[in-house]
């Protein structure tokens, strides 16, 4: 920087400071005649929507992590001739209905899909489930092998036996409320 510039810089910095203080005028005092503001004239941008002036969020908001458990899930071994541990984590709050619907999740197939709900009796320690099949449903539990009946009744009935947080001692099976006969 030449010494012109080292000079002058900052005398115009103080000159642009005090011009800016003077501007400002002290509420009820009036230093001449107010103009109208000016109506300003609709432009490009006037014409658009308008939008939030704060920025979205980068990161959508999480509900807060739920307190999980441990269980064991059975699940049907490849040869279909015994039921297989297996380890799982689930909300500790519907920890039987998430088990639940593992197993059914494992159990699922493209032509015979289940809806259903869990009754629980704690007083009784009994769950029953009441599957509904669908009208329009190809196959019906009957027609379900010895393994596809291992898979879906054996892994539902062992996994909810065999975890002793939930204190079942025994496990029905419905259709619309009627006890399933195989």
């Amino acid at each position: 920087m030449n010494s012109i510039q080292h000079f002058w810089t900052p005398w115009v910095a103080s000159l642009i400071v005090l011009g800016l203080v003077a501007c400002d005028i002290p509420p009820g005092e009036d230093r001449g005649a107010t103009l109208p503001e000016p109506t300003p004239t609709p432009t490009a941008a006037a014409l658009k929507p308008e939008r939030s002036p704060t920025r979205p969020p980068l990161k959508q908001a999480t509900t807060p992590p739920t307190e999980t458990v441990p269980i064991i899930l059975y699940k049907i071994d490849p040869s279909c001739q015994n039921l297989v541990p297996s380890q799982a984590v689930v909300p500790a709050s519907e920890s039987l209905e998430a088990a639940v619907g593992q197993v059914m999740d494992n159990f699922e197939s493209a032509d015979f899909s289940l809806g259903y709900r869990i009754i629980r009796d704690r007083d009784r320690q009994t769950v029953t489930i009441d599957f509904r099949v669908p009208a329009t449903a190809d196959r019906v539990f009957t027609s379900l092998s010895t393994c596809e009946q291992l898979a879906l009744f054996g892994s539902l009935r062992k996994t909810l036996t065999q975890n002793p947080t939930w204190l079942i001692q025994q496990v029905y099976f419905t259709q619309n409320g009627e006890e399933i006969a195989l």
